[in-house]
């Protein structure tokens, strides 16, 4: 704007020098006649007529004199036109011509006049003096003023001396009218000479006159049309220089709108940044949760199956346990009888009771049951409870991951439109560029050879013109440089987008290594859910294995009960009791061996449950291990600290679970204990049966004296309880009715028994005392009258008594030795089932060794990831020490750099560093290296190989105006040494779990913006 102010300003004194000139040219044009050569009055008539004649000057000379002037300066090309004070100079020589032509007409008309005959006449005198005055005129250079003032001196002499000639000639014609004639004619001889040498002179005069005027009539147009040509061109600069302003302010705030433009797009930039960094973390952490979160659905989908197992062994151990008892209680009761008919030997013999005992002991399973029964009401409810609280986890857990899948789509949708705005903004940049690249080619178009040499004497309007288009030319260099900062930082912008473009293609390149690295992860998880797959198949083998041994049991326990009773059965005889004793004895030392064999293959099962449970403490271990070094990497952010709350007491109320578990197996352990002591008294029981049935002789000698009274306590004892167990319960709930509903039936069977019992001790002690009452009777008596009466005092009802329990003795041994057959061929069958049975330990010795092998190929696989864990925990703090060291290096070199940089600009620039011309890029390393080190942050802590590339390219040679003689330098050295060390370290076993990361430095501004860094 300023230059386009002095332009107008130079315009404005131009033409109010041309005006100021215009009246002049106006009274020369009004004076500038041509005399004719007739007599005076004719001279007088043109003279007069003169100013109205048009075909002597064009009707507007100014416009002439300006068009002249420029088509003179567009035909010189270049070459000055002669200044306005020499074109004023030969206006004043026209005007004195013109005027000393009128002279010479007054002087002709006064020549009638009568004169002095002499030649000296002053009045000629001055009119030749006059005349040779005028003539030099053309060459002075004098101002229209002066002119005009000499011109008015000379006309008022020339009047005076004409009045003053005319009153002296009247006087002397008065005096002499003689001297008056005389003074006539040679008056009038001298005034026909006169005339004659001043009409040559006038011809010769008018002559040159009229070619003066012709020649200032051309000057005149010639200036007028150059007046014209100069005020077109002058509306044409002004119009230009307009288009120029209106340009240049339209260049303005283009600059302005695209340095908006572009401080937008860094902010933008700056934003987008961010929220990559924001989605690169939300990302991550995402990624952490659904990896724990996995970890905790493996590991609860494994403390499922564990409790799936562990309630599977509990309640086999239950139908063991049940089947026991139920034994057990077939053996109480097969102890009762032996103890009612112990009781009845003893009571015979010694009057001795022992049934307190044995009803304490049943007082003492009835409480045990009750206590077994609140156990497993409480064991149901608890497990009821976890079964609640594992559905509704699994909930939250489906919610909360539809919750992050929602998350990460806006998180995309959002990358999607940032990336579009990212797209607009490249694409308005390059129209920006475009623009700006077709106004230097317009304004480079314009014609700059057309300027013209100033003359050896230049005017104020040219000066001030020539001045004007310097400071054109300035303000277009200025608005270059200014473009070209503009189109340098659009560069960096584009290349600063590049490098952004750049990073998220890194970024994606990541994300699918990750991707890659989980389906690892997904391979490795699928491989061990087959090795589970494999072992839970194992353990199912072993459970139908354990299933075919409690059925060989509940057959081997059916075998005993038959054995009892046939023992029972054989006791009439000594010496089939003997054989079925030994025959026993054999029998239960094979089931001493069986149980000691089930005994050593429970103890290998629990040895190998406790090495699956050391496994999977280990892998879990491992996982926490893992977590551990995952979890060190990057702190919790706030955000999560309800959700880990949570977390925490879910894994707290399953521990309560586990605890409250292990407190049940502690409890159902006690009972075991509680019934391993039943079944110690029982056997007590049973040894002390056998000392009563190691008394034969008294069995006998009752059976002697008996009277029909034994067979039907055999037949009592061949009673026995009858209790169905079922081989499968659905649930608790059955299995409790039905141990309920067991010994409620006990209790019924218990009580009947002791009734039973009671009965058969008074009917033995009538019968003592009808025995008694004989013995008494027959001691009273005399032996002859006892001969006499032998055979007439035993009583007819004894004696068909004894007759019937002799058939019955027949009978029964008839079937005794039908029954040892079938034993026999029962014997025979418990042998091919035994042979079946040891095949199926072979196979579960198979089961077992390939189950330790698979054990050792995971405990190897353990001990290789630990030892992985160890190398990486110590390759990462090598790498955290190298990576500080390398910083340490790089603030040192960026330093030198700065120091050097700061001496050059001191050396080339002196104290412009603040100029506008002084880079920005250096400006913010000064900044960087006077408020201290940049910030990183890495977008994943593990990736060292992407931040170790990018200090390579920050410790590479950079080109610049001062090259340093970085081959020399030791820091550079060292910084080559450490990023040859970071990027060619140990050759390692494996590539997992490695996750590069970018790191970005950054420096926030006054604004909190922001301002990309390029070191």
């Amino acid at each position: 704007m300023t230059w386009f102010a002095s332009l107008l300003t130079t315009a404005m004194h131009g033409i109010t020098d041309i005006v100021t000139f215009s009246p002049q040219l106006k009274e020369f044009q009004q004076k500038a006649t041509v005399p004719a050569p007739t007599g005076g009055k004719k001279k007088k008539k043109s003279k007069e007529s003169d100013p109205d004649n048009p075909a002597r000057l064009s009707p507007d000379p100014i416009q002439a004199f300006l068009k002249g002037l420029v088509s003179d300066l567009h035909r010189s090309n270049g070459v000055s036109i002669p200044s306005l004070a020499t074109m004023k100079v030969l206006s004043d020589s026209d005007i004195n011509a013109h005027e000393a032509d009128t002279l010479a007409e007054d002087g002709s008309e006064n020549c009638k006049t009568p004169t002095m005959s002499h030649p000296d006449n002053p009045i000629f005198q001055e009119n030749e003096y006059d005349g040779r005055n005028i003539q030099p005129a053309e060459n002075r250079s004098l101002s229209s003023t002066d002119s005009l003032r000499q011109l008015s001196e000379q006309l008022n002499g020339l009047v005076s001396q004409s009045n003053s000639y005319v009153n002296g000639e009247n006087i002397i014609s008065a005096s002499s009218p003689e001297l008056e004639k005389q003074q006539n004619q040679v008056i009038s001889d001298q005034m026909e000479k006169e005339k004659k040498g001043f009409e040559q002179k006038f011809v010769k005069e008018q002559g040159a006159l009229r070619e003066q005027l012709q020649v200032h009539i051309q000057t005149i147009g010639i200036l007028v049309s150059e007046k014209s040509e100069l005020q077109t061109a002058l509306s044409h600069t002004q119009q230009a220089a307009r288009q120029k302003a209106a340009e240049a302010e339209d260049l303005a705030l283009r600059l302005q709108s695209t340095r908006q433009r572009v401080t937008e797009l860094e902010r933008t930039l700056s934003s987008i940044s961010a929220q990559q960094k924001q989605v690169e973390k939300l990302n991550k952490e995402l990624e952490k949760e659904r990896d724990s979160l996995r970890l905790e659905s493996l590991k609860n989908s494994k403390s499922n199956e564990e409790l799936k197992q562990q309630n599977s062994e509990l309640s086999e151990k239950l139908n063991t346990l049940i089947s026991k008892n139920a034994a057990m209680r077939l053996e109480a009761g097969d102890l009762m009888k032996k103890l009612e008919m112990a009781e009845l030997m003893i009571q015979q013999f010694s009057n001795q009771t022992g049934a307190p005992d044995t009803n304490q002991q049943l007082r003492m399973v009835l409480e045990e049951r009750d206590l077994l029964g609140a156990q497993l009401t409480q064991m149901s409810e608890t497990l009821q409870q976890l079964t609640t609280e594992r559905d509704q986890y699994l909930e939250k857990l489906k919610e909360e991951g539809a919750i992050w899948q929602e998350r990460v789509r806006l998180l995309s949708e959002q990358i999607q439109t940032l990336g579009q705005e990212k797209q607009t903004a490249q694409v308005q940049v390059e129209q920006l560029e475009t623009r700006v690249t077709e106004l230097l080619l317009a304004s480079a178009a314009e014609p700059t050879d057309t300027e013209p040499t100033p003359p050896a004497g230049p005017s104020e309007t040219e000066l001030a013109l020539h001045q004007e288009v310097d400071q054109l030319q300035q303000n277009f260099s200025d608005l270059q440089a200014r473009y070209q900062a503009q189109v340098q930082d659009n560069s960096q912008l584009s290349r600063l987008n590049q490098e952004q473009e750049e990073r998220l293609l890194e970024l994606e390149k990541t994300l699918q290594r990750q991707s890659e690295e989980n389906v690892d992860k997904q391979q490795i998880l699928e491989n061990m859910q087959s090795d589970k797959a494999t072992i839970s198949r194992a353990l199912t083998q072993n459970r139908q294995l354990k299933e075919h041994l409690a059925e060989l049991q509940n057959g081997f326990v059916k075998l005993t009960n038959e054995n009892m009773e046939l023992t029972n059965a054989l006791q009439s005889e000594q010496h089939v009791k003997k054989e079925l004793a030994k025959k026993l004895g054999q029998l239960q030392e094979t089931l001493g061996d069986f149980k000691e064999q089930l005994a050593a293959k429970e103890q290998d099962i629990q040895i190998l449950q406790s090495q699956r449970d050391e496994v999977s403490a280990h892998l879990q271990q491992y996982s926490a291990a893992y977590q551990q070094v995952s979890i060190e990497k990057e702190e919790i952010q706030r955000q999560y600290l309800l959700q880990a709350q949570l977390m925490d007491r879910l894994q707290h109320e399953e521990v309560q679970g586990k605890v409250s578990a292990e407190m049940h197996l502690k409890e159902l352990q006690q009972s075991r204990e509680n019934l391993e002591l039943l079944t110690k008294e029982n056997q007590e029981l049973r040894a002390q049966v056998l000392q009563i049935r190691s008394e034969p002789d008294s069995r006998v000698l009752n059976r002697m004296e008996g009277d029909g009274v034994e067979s039907e306590v055999y037949e009592d004892e061949i009673l026995k309880t009858s209790l169905d167990i079922p081989e499968d319960f659905e649930n608790r709930e059955e299995m409790v009715a039905f141990i309920s509903t067991a010994i409620a039936k006990v209790q019924g069977e218990r009580e009947e028994t002791e009734r039973q019992l009671a009965e058969q001790k008074r009917y033995c002690q009538g019968l003592l005392r009808q025995i008694s009452e004989i013995r008494r009777q027959q001691s009273s008596g005399t032996m002859h009258h006892a001969a006499d009466l032998g055979m007439d005092s035993i009583p007819r009802e004894v004696y068909d008594a004894l007759q019937s329990a002799m058939e019955k003795l027949q009978l029964r041994f008839t079937d005794l030795m039908q029954e040892r057959v079938d034993l026999k061929e029962r014997v025979e069958e418990l042998e091919h089932r035994c042979i079946q049975l040891s095949g199926e330990t072979d196979t579960i010795g198979e089961y077992i060794a390939l189950y330790q092998s698979q054990r050792a190929i995971l405990k190897q696989r353990h001990k290789e990831k630990e030892e992985y864990i160890s190398r990486l925990a110590q390759d990462k703090e090598e790498m955290k020490a190298k990576l500080l060291e390398l910083q340490v290096l790089v603030m040192r070199l960026v330093s030198e750099r700065n120091e050097w940089y700061r001496r050059f600009v001191e050396a080339t620039q002196g104290p412009h560093i603040g100029s506008p011309e002084f880079p920005a890029e250096n400006l913010m390393a000064l900044e960087a290296k006077e408020n201290g080190a940049l910030e990183e942050v890495s977008l994943e802590e593990d990736g060292e190989q992407e931040e170790v590339q990018l200090l390579s390219h920050l410790a590479a040679p950079q080109e610049g105006p001062n090259p340093s003689p970085e081959s020399e330098d030791p820091t550079t050295k060292q910084i080559m040494q450490l990023l040859h060390e970071i990027q060619n370290p140990q050759e390692r076993p494996s590539a997992l779990l490695q996750n590069p990361c970018i790191p970005f430095f950054y420096r926030a501004d006054e604004n909190d913006e922001v301002r990309i860094m390029v070191i």
